[in-house]
């Protein structure tokens, strides 16, 4: 993590604590331990976006080395060839299975 992504996560912590705190004091919460709580709680957001790896901003990514590495070992998924019974299966299906469909 850079500084730039540093200070950028450092702000949105401060901005969940500035709003959690504000919150429970306009509630009429004043309790110093209660108002402690909400401090703590409100890392919860900031952690989850720095653990996620798939938020762009904040989220512990793979470096671009180990991606290369990861694409050049993946294999294409197999396409399992269809059986006659399941051809057949899925033309009487989509022909509307041979019945006749009009109401009398």
């Amino acid at each position: 993590m850079n500084t730039t992504q540093l200070k950028a996560l450092l702000a949105s912590y401060g901005r969940s604590v500035l709003a959690s705190g504000l919150a429970l004091y306009m509630a009429g919460v004043t309790d110093p331990k209660d108002l402690w709580t909400a401090l703590v709680a409100a890392l919860a957001p900031v952690a989850i976006r720095a653990i996620n790896p798939n938020d762009k901003a904040f989220g512990i990514l793979p470096d671009a080395s180990s991606v290369e590495k990861a694409l050049k070992a993946a294999k294409p998924p197999v396409k399992k060839a269809s059986t006659v019974r399941e051809a057949a299966a899925k033309k009487a299906k989509s022909s509307g299975g041979g019945k006749n469909n009009q109401v009398n």
